[in-house]
């Protein structure tokens, strides 16, 4: 293995730290809102993206449409988002926010703001540009492997 790509397997497991640590902190912080980084997860894609179906939403997240399901059935029993009828597609509901959800959801955006300003405080602005660049080309070279070696639906 080079220099480099050694460098890029580390990327790779900090990139894997710092989502546990991540996930942890979330569950910390919206613990007793029973939120966990997964339920956030959904609820922020609906948040930014509006309306969605459940394969929309997994297909975004590159997970199952099941996994995502469980997670869906789990927000609507916290009554934070709701299942409505899909025009476009009978047999593949919409998934929205509810209100509720809505303000469950600014109300973590809150609490993590005081989060994401104390770790802003500890690390240096070149270096979080240093990092997004290098993350963007991450995320864009596994896209990129991924559609690669996907199959082809005309296969």
């Amino acid at each position: 293995m080079t220099r480099h790509e050694r460098q890029v397997e580390q990327m790779t497991r900090l990139v894997r730290r710092c989502f546990q640590r991540l996930r942890a902190a979330g569950d910390a912080l919206h613990g007793d809102l029973g939120i966990n980084a997964s339920l956030r997860a959904v609820m922020e894609s609906l948040h930014e993206n509006g309306d969605q179906t459940v394969p929309q939403i997994a297909r975004a997240k590159s997970v199952s449409r099941q996994h995502i399901q469980v997670i869906v059935d789990a927000l609507a029993a916290l009554r934070h988002v709701a299942v409505l009828a899909n025009p476009a597609h009978k047999r593949s509901p919409l998934v929205s926010l509810t209100a509720q959800g809505r303000r469950t959801f600014e109300q973590m955006r809150r609490r993590e703001a005081d989060l994401l300003a104390a770790l802003a405080a500890d690390i240096d602005a070149g270096d979080v540009d240093a990092a997004l660049r290098a993350l963007a080309a991450l995320a864009d070279a596994l896209e990129l492997h991924i559609r690669k070696e996907a199959p082809h639906d005309d296969e």
